[in-house]
């Protein structure tokens, strides 16, 4: 669980264009009940524009059932859209919250940028 201290609960989300009609969105710090509509606001015209959005969670240090709703939420307008959304090194905390969960078997997840095909 996050502490109080306020550098703890924060987040930030940086978006940059990739070849190829891709656009990587970084995430770092934590994504919460807080943080969470930062993510979902920079990732919905994204999908709703681009064919291919990847999520770097590399850097996530927490993620609670805010955050997982999310990328779940993410997950299914990507559906509606015809995007493509993938999760890209997901952290330890955010590997066992996907694990626990199943999202990690319905959301495409990779241990890396290079590993996403084109």
């Amino acid at each position: 669980m996050p502490d109080d201290d306020p550098d703890d609960t924060s987040i930030a989300v940086e978006v940059r264009g990739l070849p190829a009609d891709r656009t990587l969105v970084t995430v770092k710090g934590h994504l919460d009940l807080h943080t969470a509509h930062r993510l979902g606001d920079a990732l919905e015209p994204l999908l709703l524009a681009d064919r291919q959005v990847l999520v770097d969670l590399s850097a996530v240090t927490f993620l609670d059932s805010t955050g997982l709703t999310t990328l779940i939420h993410a997950h299914r307008t990507s559906r509606t859209t015809d995007a493509r959304l993938a999760l890209i090194a997901p952290s330890a905390p955010v590997r066992q919250m996907l694990h626990l969960t199943g999202v990690d078997r319905v959301v495409n997840t990779y241990p890396s940028l290079d590993a996403v095909p084109h």
